[in-house]
């Protein structure tokens, strides 16, 4: 399972000798108690420990930043300073925050202590409007660490830019290309790597079949196998074969990820494993969703992008693929389901049956498994979904309702429906997904990410998806 690597974070303290608030002090003691957010948050810090007085300070400060590999420059107004201190480090094409700090109460003297604000003011609308090839959005900030203006926003900053920086040197694997028919699903690898820098690399399912064949019966397999069935999970009675098929399949896929250094793979789950091991693989998608090891369904590799984000944004929560396949008017839910691909560790308190996927059963009775038959635990859940061309962002959140009654396979009734933070009805959010023209796979992690994301997109430069009213009419 690849390491979540944390987010390089660079601080520095603009500064200016007319202000004569304490800004020297005051600035290391911000700095002190972001070592301790380091800490808490999970990012690497690298301060600038001496103000940024001159220009030659910036230029010395953002070499430091540059060569330390800083994935974010947060620049601290510590007082009002020169305007083109800023550009060495807007030079970089870092994303950079802006931090400006309370002036205090007025003293006996009664001048404006450090004029903070104005110079966040300043290098924001510099960088903005006159440095018109600073490539990034700039977020603001204000207060001191602990304060909700500060540290709620850079909780989020520091999410979004985790879910960022492991993208970027992220590998996807396309493994037995997409699924027959599912031609919307079908992507351009290059603008994965030029917009997102993960590599796409495509293959066969020869290598994993032939691999699978080769393993043999013994301890080793058993073993593998036996690990499917974690607390809460029931073997069908006739589902042991099938298991060891599937451990078989597990063992083959283990070996194909690593050699290949994949973060996430997109399977041909059909139909080529029912045609000739004999098995759904459901169930092992489950597996290694379970382990870390990020697997969309039907060759999806827009899907595994987004599982792969939402595993990042949550710093290795598992992660899951849905269908959206029925909505409820009458309580404004939608049924999220899939054929049984889900990890057991997101379901509710019946567990999990592993047994024959019935969309394969045969009339003569044949069967093919496995799959996990589960209901989603309760609970907050964030879908979000990358459209295949890159052009939008699907943020959608709600709760999963186990107790409504739903059909055989991994699903859950999803309840008080946000998109891009505003609430919607199941028409609104119809009326969305069809005009928008977005694909069928709804990629789910538990919690609520809605600003995280929403900040992930801005800073690629994927226009988050903007939920619609609904109409009784089509739209043009």
């Amino acid at each position: 399972m690849t390491t979540i690597r944390k987010p390089k974070i660079g601080l520095v303290g603009m500064m200016a000798r007319p202000f004569r608030g304490d800004k020297e002090s005051y600035f290391a003691g911000d700095a002190q108690v972001m070592r301790d957010l380091a800490e808490s948050l999970g990012f690497d810090l690298k301060v600038i420990p001496d103000g940024i007085y001159t220009y030659a300070d910036a230029m010395d400060g953002a070499e430091i930043l540059s060569r330390w590999g800083a994935d974010y420059i947060l620049v601290q107004s510590s007082s009002f300073a020169g305007g083109d201190f800023i550009r060495p480090f807007a030079q970089l094409g870092v994303r950079i925050g802006l931090w400006a700090v309370p002036e205090g109460p007025p003293t006996s003297e009664g001048g404006l202590p450090l004029n903070s604000f104005t110079g966040l003011n300043m290098y924001n609308s510099i960088l903005r409007r006159y440095l018109t090839d600073y490539p990034h959005p700039v977020k603001w900030f204000f207060g001191r660490p602990g304060d909700p203006l500060f540290e709620d926003r850079f909780r989020v900053t520091i999410t979004a830019l985790r879910a960022i920086i492991n993208l970027r040197s992220s590998k996807i694997g396309l493994i037995g290309g997409v699924a027959p028919g599912f031609d919307n699903l079908i992507v351009d690898p290059r603008d994965y790597e030029a917009r997102l820098g993960i590599r796409v690399k495509a293959l066969g399912l020869d290598s994993v079949l032939s691999k699978a064949r080769q393993i043999k019966d013994g301890l080793a397999l058993e073993k593998k196998a036996q690990s499917f069935l974690q607390p809460g999970v029931t073997l069908a009675e006739n589902g042991r074969t099938h298991l060891l098929a599937l451990a078989k399949l597990q063992i083959a896929f283990e070996d194909l990820v690593e050699s290949n250094d994949f973060d996430a793979i997109a399977i041909s789950c059909w139909p080529r494993f029912q045609m000739e091991p004999g098995v759904a693989v459901c169930s092992l998608v489950g597996q290694l969703n379970t382990l870390g090891i990020v697997t969309s369904c039907e060759g999806d590799v827009p899907s595994a992008t987004g599982m792969l984000a939402l595993r990042y944004l949550t710093n290795g929560e598992v992660v899951t693929l849905m269908d959206l396949v029925s909505v409820d008017p009458s309580d404004d839910s939608v049924l999220l389901w899939h054929c049984g691909p889900t990890s057991p560790k997101l379901a509710g308190e019946g567990g999990v049956r592993m047994e024959s996927l019935w969309l394969f059963d045969d009339e003569q009775g044949g069967q093919l498994g496995l799959h996990n038959d589960l209901v989603l635990k309760a609970g907050e859940v964030t879908v979000m979904g990358f459209t295949p061309n890159l052009d939008g962002l699907l943020v959608m959140t709600g709760e999963i309702d186990p107790e409504k009654p739903s059909y055989k396979g991994s699903r859950g009734w999803l309840k008080n429906i946000w998109i891009n933070g505003k609430p919607v009805g199941v028409g609104a959010l119809v009326e969305m997904l069809v005009t928008s023209g977005y694909q069928h796979h709804y990629p789910l992690v538990y919690g609520d990410l809605t600003g995280a994301a929403i900040e992930m997109g801005a800073y690629l430069g994927i226009p988050v998806m903007e939920a619609m009213a609904y109409r009784d009419y089509i739209r043009g």
